[in-house]
């Protein structure tokens, strides 16, 4: 009697089990809507490619282990389609923070070439008002008049 009643426990935790994942399924949580605008498009991008790619490694996980247990052709190519999926949308990610980088490498060239444009005009600039203080200088003491005078005494 004991091995029927062994059998009746596994038998009520297997229904259990599948119970509770039932039930489980059926409280699949809702996203919220999305604001799809160009603004924000990047950031939906980065964060649902991000849980994306979170999930199907967690499903990479679940069917690779279910795979090697009991392989079916429908369980490999399944797992085969979520590997490429996953790579897919970390390949967007990617290209995002590439496509970042590059944006941000392009603006710190822009303003190092601004910058040493405007330190090569104040170099022109301070050159061309030192020759012409010299030059200045240099034309007053030759057309220069020497003034005598004299100095009177006033006490």
């Amino acid at each position: 009697m004991s091995d029927d009643a062994q059998l009746d426990s596994t038998v009520n935790s297997i229904l259990t089990q599948l119970k509770d994942t039932t039930t489980l399924s059926k409280k699949v949580e809702k996203l919220p809507e999305a604001d799809l605008s160009k603004e924000n498009l990047e950031n939906f991008v980065i964060k649902y490619a991000s849980r994306l790619i979170v999930d199907a490694t967690e499903s990479v996980e679940y069917i690779k282990d279910n795979v090697q247990v009991a392989p079916t052709a429908e369980d490999v190519v399944s797992l085969a389609e979520l590997i490429k999926s996953t790579s897919s949308a970390l390949e967007v990610l990617n290209k995002i923070v590439a496509n970042n980088k590059k944006a941000d490498t392009s603006l710190t060239i822009k303003k190092m070439d601004i910058e040493n444009k405007r330190e090569e005009l104040d170099i022109k600039v301070n050159n061309n008002l030192i020759a012409s203080r010299e030059e200045m200088m240099n034309q007053l003491f030759k057309k220069a008049k020497i003034v005598e005078g004299s100095v009177i005494d006033i006490t």
